[in-house]
């Protein structure tokens, strides 16, 4: 009888041990790349053929190097090392015939497809995995997560993903370091649209505004909540640097009403197309490269900038408010509305601070001996037709 049970514990150990070796890796892990549950959605191995439509999804998988498990792309994704991928159209709406060609078993998209489109990549015999961009860190990590489990496995994708964000969060914090011993924090914005009185702009607790913390820089729009603000709360914040959409600067240095803005009157508005704010892959680091060489003096940038970057100052065209007149001069006392206009440009140009009026107060005649100072004329402090004149055109030399 004991021979019997000793030969069954045998057995047991044999399959235990059998059991041990199958769960145990070449790396030690105890755990199964596959099957792999995203959602509803279960795999058993890595997909094979698989389509991406997102840019933002595209830069991740990237960032993570399984770009070498995609079969095809979106036109939106154009990221060097799958530009050469076969496309199947646009985004929200995908060429079937193309995806029939390519055949995938996996279409990872962050859109919502309509059922008619929803219909015709099922019959294709393909998943579609919706992944949605991350609103915070938390929601970074569980995306990276999903991406690398599906493409690289349960254990090993994780892995993957883990050492990509901190590899990333890492040179993030590098580039930070180099300029976070300065005691003072400049202001800027990012401002993706600009449609009259109101932009669209990176805005509270969101991804893309904790680039402007690695920048070391404060987001004048941190406690908005909607993304939305006016130009009253732009002129309120004042940055002293703006980042912009393409197309965004040119609006912003002909909007008269943004002309006291320190970004504007220092022309320190730059343009970095919206995708190296949004993209959550590694393109997000030539934005804060860019954004750090552009507010800290004797920053190393750490990249070459695209070509799409306007990596030149712009410069603001100003218009003269009026034409001076011989004769016609301004002095302590005096109230006309021209006094303003004079007002608000010693303003822009560093000599005043406050806000404009009409009246001639002491403290408009000390900007204006400081400004003939500066300018080589006759420092009176009165604003005569000569000191006018040069106040009023671009060579007007401001406040160092």
């Amino acid at each position: 009888m004991k021979k019997i049970i000793c030969l069954a514990l045998s057995l047991c150990l044999m399959f235990l041990a059998a059991g041990c070796n199958f769960l145990i890796k070449n790396d030690g892990s105890d755990r199964l790349d596959y099957p792999v549950t995203v959602g509803n959605i279960v795999f058993d191995s890595a997909p094979t053929g698989v389509v991406v439509l997102s840019e933002n999804l595209a830069d991740v998988i990237i960032a993570c190097g399984y770009e070498g498990k995609l079969s095809g792309r979106s036109d939106a994704c154009s990221q060097k090392g799958i530009e050469r991928l076969p496309s199947v159209g646009t985004p929200d709406s995908p060429d079937m015939e193309k995806l029939r060609e390519i055949s995938p078993e996996l279409i990872i998209t962050d859109a919502i497809f309509e059922d008619s489109v929803k219909e015709k990549i099922t019959a294709l015999g393909a998943e579609i995995m919706v992944v949605k961009p991350a609103y915070n860190k938390n929601e970074l990590s569980t995306l990276y997560s999903n991406l690398a489990s599906v493409l690289g496995g349960g254990y090993s994708g994780k892995m993957k993903a883990m050492d990509t964000i901190d590899s990333i969060e890492g040179e993030l914090d590098s580039m930070k370091n180099e300029v976070s011993g300065e005691e003072v924090i400049s202001t800027a914005c990012y401002i993706y649209e600009m449609n009259g009185d109101q932009c669209r702009v990176v805005y509270g607790s969101c991804y893309a505004s904790d680039l402007f913390e690695y920048a070391h820089l404060t987001n004048i729009a941190s406690d908005d909540e909607d993304g939305y603000i006016g130009t009253d709360v732009l002129l309120r914040g004042n940055p002293d640097t703006i980042f912009c959409d393409s197309g965004i600067a040119e609006k912003i240095y002909s909007n008269n009403d943004l002309r006291s803005l320190s970004a504007v009157s220092g022309g320190r508005v730059f343009t970095v197309p919206e995708k190296y704010i949004m993209l959550q892959g590694k393109t997000c680091l030539t934005a804060v490269d860019f954004m750090i060489a552009k507010t800290h003096e004797g920053y190393t940038p750490k990249q070459e900038w695209p070509e799409e970057f306007e990596v030149e100052e712009e410069k603001p065209v100003f218009v003269a408010p009026f034409e001076p007149k011989e004769g016609i001069f301004y002095t302590i006392g005096e109230t006309y509305s021209p006094i303003k206009d004079i007002e608000q440009r010693l303003i822009d140009l560093g000599y005043m601070e406050g806000e404009a009026d009409e009246t001639y107060t002491e403290e408009t005649a000390v900007a204006v001996s400081a400004f003939q100072e500066l300018n080589g004329l006759n420092v009176t402090g009165i604003a005569d037709y000569e000191t006018q004149s040069v106040l009023l055109s671009e060579d007007a030399v401001p406040m160092s």
